[in-house]
Order: C-alpha cells, then sequence, then structure tokens
C-alpha cells in the first residue's frame, strides 16, 4: 500500500514506518509525466495507493490526480481531499501512512482518515490575521494586524479561534486531549515561539515539542511570514489505530475491496448492506512512538 501527499513535506513521524511520498506541489503541466509516474509506478507494482490531495493547491491539482487514474484505467486509486494547512496536512499523509501495517485492508485505511484528521491538534502563532481565511477574523483584529508589535493565537482544531496575544489576555480553549500528543513545530525565521513554549505545552498536559524547518506553503496558507504552525500528533501508532481503524471489513459489492463502510473510497460504490461474516482484525504488527522516532533522528539514519 503507498500513500501519497499532495502539498506535503513529511515521509514519516514514526521510527520504523513505512514512508509517505509526499510531492509538495502544486504539480503544473510539465510535471504530469513525473506524477504519472509517481502514481502510476506503485499501481503497475499491483500495489493499492491512496492520494490525498490540499484543496488550497487548486482545482486544477484534484483534477490532474483524477485524469491520471483515468488514464491508469484502475480502481486502485483512493482519492482523499484535505482542507488542513501545510503542516497538519503533511502529519496526516505520514500518519496515514504508518497506519498501513496495521490497516485490515486499504479500503479500510483510507475509509478512516477523517477519524485520524480528528485527532490533530491544529493551531498556530502567527503576526498578523490580515490574510487569514479560516476561522474567521474580526475587523478588529484585522485593524490590530496593521501594528507591528501584534501577534495572534489562531486554533483550528478541535475548536476555532483567533485572540491577540498579550499580557492579560483571554487564556486560549485549550486543555489536554483524550489521547497523549507531542507537538510538532515549524516556525518561520521571524517567528516567536514563546507562546507555544510557555501557553500551548502546559495548557495540552505539560507535551513535548519538536521542532522542523518551515513548510513551503505555511506562509501563504496563514497569511503571514510571521509563522509559527503548530500540530498536536497522537504518540502513539496503536493508540490512534485502536482509536480510528475498523476492527471488521466486508468486501465492496462493486469492486471486492475490503472496506468497513460504503461508498467505497476505491470505487465509489455504496455497495450493498455490509453481510454478518466479517473480516476480523487478527495479526500482530509492529507499534511505534514519536519518542523513538526522535531517537533514530539523532542517531543519523
Amino acid at each position: 500500500m503507498t500513500v501519497i501527499g499532495l502539498g506535503c513535506e513529511l515521509d514519516r513521524l514514526f521510527a520504523g514506518q513505512p514512508p509517505a511520498v509526499p510531492i509538495p506541489g502544486p504539480p503544473g503541466r510539465e510535471d504530469m509525466r513525473d506524477l504519472f509516474d509517481a502514481i502510476g509506478a506503485p499501481v503497475r507494482g499491483g500495489a493499492s495507493e491512496i492520494v490525498i490531495v490540499c484543496d488550497w493547491l487548486g482545482p486544477e491539482t484534484l483534477e490532474r490526480v483524477r485524469m491520471i487514474r483515468s488514464l491508469l484505467q484502475t480502481d486502485r486509486v483512493a482519492i482523499y481531499v484535505t482542507e488542513l494547512p501545510p503542516l497538519a496536512a503533511s502529519v496526516l499523509a505520514a500518519l496515514t501512512a504508518a497506519l498501513a501495517p496495521l490497516a485490515l485492508s486499504a479500503g479500510a485505511l483510507a475509509g478512516a482518515i477523517d477519524a485520524v484528521s480528528d485527532e490533530l491538534v491544529v493551531l498556530a502563532w502567527t503576526g498578523s490575521v490580515a490574510g487569514l481565511r479560516h476561522p474567521g477574523v474580526s475587523l478588529l483584529h484585522h485593524a490590530r494586524s496593521a501594528l507591528p508589535w501584534s501577534s495572534f493565537a489562531v486554533g483550528l482544531q478541535p475548536e476555532s479561534f483567533v485572540q491577540p496575544i498579550s499580557p492579560g489576555a483571554e487564556e486560549p480553549p485549550l486543555a489536554p486531549p483524550e489521547r497523549p500528543v507531542e507537538l510538532l513545530v515549524a516556525p518561520e525565521e521571524d517567528a516567536d515561539l514563546d507562546w507555544i513554549v510557555d501557553v500551548v505545552a502546559p495548557a495540552l498536559g505539560g507535551v513535548g515539542i519538536r521542532q522542523i524547518p518551515a513548510t513551503v506553503h505555511g506562509a501563504r496558507w496563514w497569511g503571514s511570514t510571521r509563522l509559527v504552525e503548530a500540530v498536536g500528533v497522537p504518540t502513539s501508532l496503536e493508540v490512534l489505530a485502536e482509536a480510528t481503524l475498523p476492527r471488521s471489513v466486508s468486501p465492496c459489492a462493486w469492486c471486492g475491496e475490503p472496506i468497513a463502510a460504503g461508498p467505497c473510497p476505491f470505487c465509489g460504490d455504496a455497495g450493498a448492506e455490509l453481510g454478518s461474516a466479517r473480516i476480523q482484525r487478527s495479526h500482530t504488527v509492529a507499534t511505534g512512538t514519536l519518542a523513538s522516532a526522535a531517537k533514530e533522528d539523532d542517531g543519523g539514519d
């Protein structure tokens, strides 16, 4: 099983996990051959494939992926469109790839991506919200963005908010998540990490922080070059799998792909009502943690 992330920049988060294939994009007309080869190679090798497409790359990107799937004449490519910002989308693709050995089938995994996405805590520190599209911004906050010393706390999920950061400011609506997370942060060069370190990490339960370089598309998505993207990432694959992956599947009535519920993410057929005969999760697989991945990174793999 192969996971490709269009608009994504991370290949892995856990030590020993199957890597995603990140393609930062957006792919232009001149990149169609390379994109065709990237999507086509796993399919020609007999593998199922999940392509995660960031919607902010523009409709032409999704159209090109669909065109390539049609040219390949295959139902082994599932397309998932995400509205998550750049760092969170990259995390989603890497997590999806990491969960592949734990899933009963490619169809079960593709059908669980919404649930995996919901497990992420998505935040940002930004110096301006004048160019921010999501969540909505008040006129007062737009005006405040013109001040050179302004900064804002922005949350997308689990709760959306935009708050100015200043002494005595209102505390952001953050609480420790149900399952343990670690903060992955991607600061731009002119960013300030104080809000992340002093406010966010303690509010989420004293979580650890792991820093990576700024994303290619972050400043454009958030509308500011004074930016720290932050994502709360589940620290245990095993726990994440238990929370998100289905434990039983039935064959799609049209293409035969084992799925937990219709419509099938590969052929789009809603399928017949799921029968009583189901494939149960019974195999043992290796699991990992973000901490072990960090140690592996430090070892220079």
